[in-house]
């Protein structure tokens, strides 16, 4: 009877070995999520829901430079708005206006999660300003709350090239 007991016992831990080398096995070959590096910027759809459009809009991120001061600040100083919290600006381009929409990082985080996106230009703690988010995102509407960046709007290329150098201008100022 002992003999049972001990040669079942045996059994039992070679089984556990077995389970567990399995397991291991299977979590060092899952692969990585993929990431999304932005060299300059890109377009994402999915982003704020705004009344007066049934769609999303469509973000223009890009990588935020930590070495400069937060693009709230700069924002603020560029439209001369004192309020560093403001996230829409109102901005006039060859007569027509539009509203700029930042994104904050909760809703950075809500419409496109950063961990869709890797850092290509990481900069050590000691040389940022202040505690930053790694990536920055706008929205552009028109007058009529239309989406200027989305696909099939005839302002897409405006709006791009807007949000293009002002992006510059945040990073070589």
């Amino acid at each position: 009877m002992f003999h049972v007991k001990r040669h079942l016992k045996n059994h039992i831990n070679k089984g556990i070995v077995v389970i567990l080398t399995a397991v291991i096995l299977f979590v060092s070959c899952v692969s990585r999520k993929a990431t999304i590096q932005i060299e300059d910027y890109i377009l994402v759809a999915n982003g704020k829901e705004i009344l007066g459009n049934p769609k999303p809009l469509t973000a223009f991120i890009f990588e935020n430079n930590t070495k400069n001061m937060t693009i709230e600040k700069f924002l603020s100083m560029k439209f001369k708005n004192e309020n560093y919290y403001s996230l829409e600006y109102s901005v006039t381009i060859d007569r027509n206006h539009y509203k700029i929409i930042l994104y904050d990082n909760s809703e950075f985080e809500k419409y496109f999660n950063s961990s869709n996106y890797s850092v290509i230009n990481l900069q050590p703690d000691d040389t940022t300003v202040e505690t930053q988010r790694k990536f920055l995102a706008f929205s552009m509407i028109d007058s009529e709350n239309h989406d200027c960046l989305a696909d099939d709007s005839l302002l897409q290329n405006i709006a791009v090239n807007y949000l293009k150098n002002l992006k510059d201008e945040y990073y070589n100022q």
